[in-house]
């Protein structure tokens, strides 16, 4: 028997639409039937099976729906009762299609019956197949397969998911009215986007891919959709400095923030600067707040009002601009919104904008006034942020959150960091998803961590011959790893200042 899985996950990722569309011609060029792919799924699903069990002998109860992610099933319960298994079938409906009805010929010749589905808790299962619903789900679920799931997922049983956890959108990520709670999932031919962001991580468990023999033909007729961020693009990008060589050679990152009560932000977001590798970073904060930004000796901080001579000689000097950590909306923080604004009319410059400049650039929109700046920017907003830029709710938001992010790109030009469980870069070029990090990055301050991180990279971009677009997937990919690293395995209690201090690991890759 041929070995299909691994747990190495490809980079390209691709719609279920698209894995419709081109999966019968790219099973044609490899001189494969259909049928033989349905039986090379249901093999890839059982070896999954085996591999998560440790190779015991559990009982499976294998859960059938009518589409060929059923017949997959059907397919995986044949196997395991040839190798011995207590292994029993629980259907909804018959299999709609040729291949289907043909792998449950196939499961009742060997002698398996077919028992109503919700039957299968009589069982009493080690495990439990998920076999119901596949790709193609564009609406709730109702009926007997919502109190299916329902009953699953209260159950706490170990499950293996097929190709997609039933009742997850496998384009988009939600949730379609209920979803089963797997403990690993197998995906077929392609990566499915909807694996990768939005609730998919509390539905997939452990993530395992099988090709099917069939992923080059594949990708040779048709695009990826979007890419997954791998680690290695860290070391690909952050090369080792020269031997010789000095501050001036790795930028000046200006931040401005800092207002009355929010001083902390810029602090964190100005450090996090220093820690990724930018040569000097300067915080401009509201007057009287210096002391508390000023706590990290490296950085230089002053108190100015945006209208001073000393401000337009920090706006002057800076490699890239870091706005709105702790900015407020005050009218300290609103004046110096309006300084930034026309400073990048004047002379474009690299800039990332985060929290209160991003709902100050809502007010703009909303006003129907011109984009401050350009190509050159960097925007992460959370949902509630895209919302505001969007005029929509937070809902719609992460409704869809590919479309949200390319929505937002299109608007604002530039790179835009769409946050959250599956952050969704979405750049001039491509569209990137990261899915390291941990619950612990929900915590006050992350944010302008992440902003500091990628401003630091954007400030080097000269010694590292790196774009925006670049330094905002790789300046993601380091706030989660460094998170995850000061998580330590736990998800509660974890400060962003934490964070900080594990970020100089990720900048020096191996």
């Amino acid at each position: 028997m041929h070995s299909w899985i691994t747990q190495s996950i490809p980079q390209q990722l691709y719609t279920p639409e698209q894995v419709r569309e081109f999966e019968p011609e790219a099973a044609a060029r490899a001189g494969v039937s259909m049928w033989q792919l349905m039986q090379r799924a249901g093999e890839a699903a059982w070896q999954c099976l085996q591999q998560c069990t440790n190779n015991t002998q559990p009982r499976i109860a294998v859960l059938c729906g009518p589409g060929n992610n059923g017949g997959d099933g059907y397919l995986l319960a044949c196997h395991a009762l040839e190798a011995g298994y207590q292994v029993r079938v629980f259907a909804h409906g018959e299999p709609r299609s040729e291949d289907g009805q043909r792998a449950l010929q196939r499961w009742l010749s060997l002698g398996g019956q077919i028992e109503p589905l919700m039957e299968w808790a009589e069982h009493e299962p080690d495990w439990v197949v998920d076999a119901l619903l596949g790709t193609g789900l564009n609406s709730a679920i109702r009926g007997e397969i919502r109190e299916c799931i329902e009953a699953l997922n209260e159950a706490s049983l170990l499950v293996l998911a097929i190709d997609v956890p039933s009742g997850l959108n496998a384009n988009t990520g939600t949730i379609m009215g209920v979803a089963v709670k797997a403990s690993c999932t197998v995906t077929m031919v392609a990566m499915k986007k909807g694996l990768t962001t939005a609730m998919a991580a509390d539905c997939i468990g452990t993530l395992f891919y099988a090709d099917l023999g069939i992923q080059r033909e594949f990708r040779l007729l048709t695009e990826p959709s979007a890419w997954l961020l791998h680690k290695e693009q860290i070391a690909h990008q952050l090369t080792p400095r020269a031997k010789v060589c000095q501050k001036g050679n790795f930028g000046h990152v200006l931040v401005i923030g800092g207002s009355a009560g929010m001083a902390g932000a810029a602090r964190m977001a100005a450090t996090a600067a220093m820690r990724s590798g930018a040569g000097k970073v300067s915080v401009v904060c509201e007057p009287g707040e210096e002391a508390l930004v000023g706590m990290q000796p490296e950085l230089m901080v002053r108190g100015l009002a945006a209208d001073t001579p000393a401000a337009e000689a920090l706006l002057e000097q800076a490699t890239v601009i870091a706005i709105g950590p702790g900015l407020g909306q005050s009218a300290w923080g609103k004046l110096w919104w309006q300084r930034f604004c026309l400073r990048s009319q004047d002379k474009p410059v690299a800039a990332v904008i985060d929290a209160d400049g991003l709902n100050l650039l809502a007010q703009q929109l909303a006003r129907g006034e011109e984009l401050p700046v350009a190509e050159g920017a960097v925007y992460t907003p959370h949902p509630g942020e895209a919302a505001r830029l969007l005029q929509c709710s937070i809902a719609d938001i992460e409704q869809d959150r590919w479309l949200a992010a390319a929505t937002l790109q299109e608007l604002l030009s530039g790179t835009v960091v769409l946050k959250g469980a599956g952050s969704i870069i979405s750049g001039p070029s491509a569209t990137a998803v990261n899915t390291f990090g941990t619950p612990a990055l929900a915590s006050a301050g992350m944010g302008d961590v992440l902003t500091g991180i990628i401003a630091g990279l954007l400030a080097q971009q000269q010694a590292l011959l790196i774009e925006a677009e670049s330094a905002a997937q790789t300046g993601v990919m380091i706030h989660s790893l460094a998170a995850e690293q000061a998580a330590n395995g736990h998800c509660r209690g974890v400060l962003a200042s934490d964070v900080i201090e594990h970020i100089r690991t990720w900048v020096n890759p191996e």
